[in-house]
């Protein structure tokens, strides 16, 4: 813009001298044409900027890491004869790893309208916002510029890999068919006679044990045990230190989900939301169910520096036992070990340390960022 501005005052100059050295109707009239022609360009552009509108249009709301994704930037002047050049800054951000990509376009918005295709892709997951940050207007002379309000976004997520679990063991699910039922606890699994007492109100008419009834002449109903475990639950902490630590260990994460739910295992997943200072807690059953979980988990920054979830595992883990408890982090100490065995004990815990330190240990199972494909292919838990 400065250089065309440069470009406008030599012209300037130069039909000034030529009016002062050449004295006639020609030169006056080259001076006061060149004089006008910034204020006729301004007014056009003016009259131009009050109609042009430019938009996103993206058709798919996720994609996997590494997937293309196609945008289309269109631009509109809804005044029939008015145009004018445009300046659209696209600005692409992960919101998980806080990294942001900019790019320019100059379009000229007409009546027909000009729409330009880009094709986006990410190596690493995350919630993507694209939106166009700034509109610059210029006139036909590129001597002035105006910024206008726009309001076009859009939020795509960029799933983790899913890495097949072709040697996980069966036992995941034999623990949960074969839950042990509690001797202590009563609750509603009438395969598990647990005791026999008198009628209280509120009592289900179902519970009635008819042949002690009428032996006793009392009504007498039965107490059945409930389960010792709700099946799965799944805890990680995003405490890596690098965007390959954070992707690496949300891609394990996801792909035991999707085995889960491949394999009709209802789970419950817990992760420390860090920007609100929370636990959260939800069931799976389904794949929208993983989808809208893992849209929360990578919509804000949550780098951390300590294993959160273990130390603000809220009261949900102390009164829920698990049959298996998987626990995936990027570091860990012996403390968080002993801790995490502490606070779900009585349920088969397996840690699973997300690293680009290759190696091996007798207590947790390390998966090589480097390997990782091969690693969860391998993983028996």
């Amino acid at each position: 813009m400065i250089s065309k501005r440069l470009e406008y005052l030599v012209l300037l100059l130069a039909a000034f001298f030529f009016h002062i050295f050449v004295v006639d109707y020609i030169s006056f009239w080259i001076l006061a044409f060149l004089l006008m022609l910034p204020l006729v360009s301004l007014l056009i552009t003016v009259l131009a900027m009050g109609g042009a509108t430019a938009e996103l249009i993206i058709n798919k709301v996720s994609i996997q890491k590494n997937e293309s994704l196609p945008i289309q930037l269109k631009i509109h002047n809804k005044h029939l004869f008015l145009t004018c050049m445009c300046m659209v800054k696209l600005t692409i951000q992960n919101e998980l790893l806080q990294q942001e990509e900019t790019r320019l376009f100059f379009m000229t918005a007409t009546h027909s309208g000009h729409t330009v295709e880009q094709v986006i892709s990410s190596r690493y997951c995350g919630m993507i916002k694209c939106s166009i940050s700034e509109l610059k207007i210029y006139d036909a002379l590129g001597l002035f510029s105006f910024r206008k309000e726009t309001e076009s976004s859009y939020f795509v997520s960029i799933l983790p890999s899913v890495y097949p679990l072709m040697a996980m063991s069966s036992k995941i699910q034999q623990d949960i068919k074969n839950n042990i039922i509690s001797r202590t606890v009563k609750g509603n699994d009438p395969s598990e006679f647990m005791d026999v007492r008198e009628y209280r109100d509120g009592d289900r008419l179902a519970r009635i044990h008819w042949k002690l009834s009428d032996k006793y002449d009392q009504i007498m109903v039965k107490d059945f045990g409930d389960p010792i475990s709700n099946d799965v639950l799944l805890l990680f902490d995003l405490n890596g230190n690098s965007d390959e630590k954070i992707c690496g260990l949300l891609d394990a994460v996801y792909s035991i989900s999707n085995f889960l739910i491949k394999n009709q295992i209802t789970y419950e997943i817990q992760w420390y939301d860090s920007v609100h200072e929370r636990a959260v807690l939800t069931e799976i059953a389904q794949n929208n169910d993983l989808v809208s979980a893992f849209e929360a988990i990578m919509a804000k920054s949550r780098y951390q520096k300590q294993s959160w979830i273990l130390k603000n595992c809220n009261n949900a883990c102390d009164y829920k036992p698990y049959s298996v408890v998987l626990y995936l982090c990027s570091e860990i100490t012996s403390n968080s070990i002993a801790l995490i065995h502490k606070r779900l004990a009585g349920s088969r815990i397996n840690i699973l340390l997300v690293t680009d330190v290759p190696g091996t240990r007798t207590d947790l199972t390390v998966l090589d960022l480097k390997n990782i494909k091969e690693n969860m292919s391998n993983l028996v838990i």
